[in-house]
């Protein structure tokens, strides 16, 4: 049985040159991902899959579809940012925003802290 609590969540904030770039930039992500996973990890995930996903050879790794969303402005961007950095405690894999080690809120707190 499929559990959402084994399931890691990927959000981004990418900048294509162009608005149509979204989809293959997405799909070479997942494609290198799962490219370099191991045979038992590609397996597992395999159980996960009705049988028509099975039969077009999709992963099991990652959900069909993503969600874009365009940045309008700095509020905007603030909002998307926060979502992103405290998505790992709303979903319990942490209790502190800096505990979760996938982060980039070190890197960029760094960075501001340097200008």
């Amino acid at each position: 049985m499929f559990s959402w609590e084994n399931t890691l969540r990927f959000h981004t904030i990418i900048t294509p040159k162009h608005s149509k770039d979204y989809s293959k930039i997405i799909a070479h992500i997942k494609r290198s991902f799962t490219y370099g996973l191991d045979r038992e990890t590609k397996d597992k995930s395999k159980f996960n899959l009705t049988e028509s996903s099975y039969n077009r050879n999709l992963s099991g790794v990652w959900q069909k579809r993503f969600y874009e969303h365009t940045i309008r402005d700095e509020k905007d961007y603030n909002t998307i940012l926060n979502y992103i950095y405290t998505n790992p405690i709303k979903h319990g894999s942490v209790k502190n925003i800096d505990d979760w080690k996938y982060s980039s809120r070190r890197v960029f707190s760094h960075e501001n802290t340097n200008k």
